[in-house]
């Protein structure tokens, strides 16, 4: 039974000190355990209070954190029996699994979801070490096959045809499938065309006899009526995927009922069910396919599968660095390999080694949470291998169209490389021009970060020896550079940071070699980390308009400090108008910003 999640932070906010009591205890005498192999009492300890903690778990309903700390249990018992090939890796898995448990049950208690997927690589180090069948995140996140039946979906028609009879529906549902999705992407009448689009799902649903085809249609229709009711955004992503849908018609119509099935992914299932579950609850299909998957659980309101990966799996700089340049060196290959298919013997060959590579990529993308580059990159080796499979030699065309997809998952796996920042909607549905505008002002935008970093060390300088101020007129240079840039990208909100910090800095502390107090620093320190805050915020796609009320509010603060009048010249009203209609043109504001902006650069020393 799936036990109901929304109190789930009160519940382990009650008892996760004294579960950090015991886990501390089980890692501090595993560590024991790990310097000293034959010490079987500090692992049979450990053991012990790591079982205590199961058993708390249990009681709770906290799922991940039943399944990570059992996982954890049974490898310190398989240590204990001696049947790990690896020893060294498997303590270091164990004691990697009792510092993620500690982690998650944290967040689990700032009200965060148990999200058990997330947990999906430490769980399957744990079981890698102990020799056990590695968890697939379908096995994590789906059912398992055939649990779903007619009763759940709400009926069990089936209309049999003959096979021209067939032919000739699916031809015009598909075209009344491109009719309706092309009419809700134009946002023309979008309630009207969807409900045209679920329409064709239901004709789908009652094509098929295999129950795995009537639920891939039964979850395509719920997503539809979520959209349809405005309780999910109308987000590229999810355009991408019931376009892919549209497409499957066609697969469909082509391959037959048994072959389809074959053919059909489970990610295509995993993708729609992850969608319907980041939707309001509503009655309906949509109510039925998220109590019949148990998606809120999974997935519940608030939260998404890609910030919550991130919350609690995020790599750090290094690992980012080393998948996308692993990545990318593999792209490179594809790419020569491409350019050299016009005039070669054995093309077709060549292509369909293409298409399995970049299958792989596929799903490479994937595990990542590049979720949309992903999608589009399958579809590109679908239809390559398609191509192959027909013994045909792609027209030049295609090989651009190849060449171009490339290019464009280099400059993602790039950006993801330095940021850890999924781009994809901007890099791959973007217009070209558009795109390389967005990457032009990226590059200002982490040209500008670094000037900060350069900034806040030259006034750090100055702050730990107040009789050098070349570092205040390097300071100065610093903040005129970025007024300017300022101005260049349109972001007027900002200047009056870095024109009264210049102003404090150049006329009043290096003009009169006055030497200010720490408050007066501390005040700068601030209005800097909150600039550099800002401009971070601009590169990763956030919200920076809730950080200017504070901003304003400690510029106000320093112009009280300073002989001179800082805020002279600024028509601050002027500016609050200003952010006021830039919030409102906004779609989306993201909150939970102000935990960046208290950089400690300029209070160090």
């Amino acid at each position: 039974m799936i036990s109901d999640k929304s109190n789930l932070s009160s519940r382990v906010g009650w008892v996760l000190e004294e579960t950090e009591k015991l886990l501390e205890s089980a890692r501090q005498s595993f560590a024991t355990y790990s310097g000293n192999s034959s010490d079987s009492d500090a692992l049979a300890n450990a053991q012990e209070k790591a079982r205590g903690t199961l058993g708390v778990l249990d009681l709770l309903d906290a799922d991940g954190a039943y399944m990570l700390n059992r996982e954890v249990v049974l490898l310190m018992d398989a240590l204990r029996q001696d049947k790990v090939e690896d020893w060294e890796a498997a303590c270091q898995a164990c004691a990697d699994g009792l510092t993620q448990l500690s982690d998650y049950l944290r967040h689990l208690s700032e009200g965060y979801a148990d999200l058990p997927v997330i947990l999906l690589p430490v769980l399957n180090d744990l079981r890698a070490t102990r020799g056990a069948e590695l968890l697939s995140e379908h096995l994590v996140f789906l059912p398992d096959e055939g649990t779903i039946t007619n009763r759940q979906i709400g009926t069990d028609r089936y209309v049999a045809l003959t096979e021209d009879k067939r032919q000739e529906a699916l031809k015009r549902l598909r075209h009344f499938m491109q009719a309706s999705l092309l009419g809700w992407f134009r946002n023309e009448q979008p309630e009207m065309h969807l409900r045209s689009a679920r329409k064709v799902t239901a004709n789908m649903l009652v094509m098929n006899r295999i129950m795995r085809l009537r639920s891939l249609w039964w979850v395509t229709a719920a997503l539809l009526q979520a959209l349809e009711q405005g309780s999910l955004e109308h987000s590229a992503a999810v355009k991408v995927l019931l376009g892919r849908m549209e497409r499957e018609i066609r697969r469909f119509r082509e391959m037959g009922e048994e072959a389809y099935n074959q053919a059909v992914p489970d990610e295509l299932l995993k993708n729609l069910l992850y969608y319907v579950g980041l939707a309001d609850s509503s009655e309906g299909t949509l109510g039925a396919v998220k109590s019949a998957y148990h998606l809120d659980m999974y997935l519940p309101k608030g939260e998404t599968l890609s910030e919550l990966r991130q919350y609690y799996t995020m790599p750090g700089r290094e690992l980012w660095q080393a998948i996308s340049g692993s990545m990318l060196d593999e792209l490179s290959l594809l790419m020569s390999q491409v350019e050299g298919m016009p005039g070669h013997p054995n093309a077709a060959q060549m292509l369909k080694e293409i298409s399995g590579k970049t299958a792989s990529m596929a799903q490479t993308l994937g595990m990542l949470g590049l979720g949309l580059a992903s999608s589009l990159t399958d579809d590109l080796a679908r239809s390559q291998a398609a191509l192959a499979d027909a013994g045909d030699v792609p027209d030049l065309p295609m090989l651009q169209r190849n060449s171009e997809h490339y290019l464009k998952l280099e400059s993602l796996l790039r950006e993801y490389g330095e940021t850890g920042y999924d781009r994809s909607e901007e890099i791959f549905l973007s217009e070209a021009g558009a795109l390389e505008d967005s990457v032009a002002t990226r590059e200002v935008m982490r040209s500008m970060l670094a000037d900060v970093k350069k900034l806040q060390a030259e006034l750090t300088a100055f702050h730990k020896d107040s009789t050098q101020f070349s570092h205040l007129d390097e300071a100065s240079k610093l903040l005129r550079r970025l007024h300017g840039t300022l101005d260049v990208l349109d972001c007027a909100e900002l200047e009056p940071l870095t024109a009264g910090s210049r102003m404090f800095v150049q006329d009043d502390l290096l003009s009169r070699h006055r030497v200010p107090e720490d408050r007066e620093m501390s005040c700068l320190a601030d209005i800097l980390t909150l600039l550099e805050a800002s401009l971070s915020c601009m590169l990763q796609s956030q919200d920076h308009l809730p950080l200017m009320d504070m901003a304003y509010e400690k510029l106000r603060e320093l112009d009280g400090y300073s002989k001179l009048e800082l805020l002279a010249g600024m028509d601050m009203e002027a500016l609050n108008t200003l952010i006021e209609n830039k919030k409102k043109a906004r779609q989306q504001i993201q909150a939970s910003l102000l935990h960046r902006v208290r950089s400690p650069l300029l209070k160090a020393g």
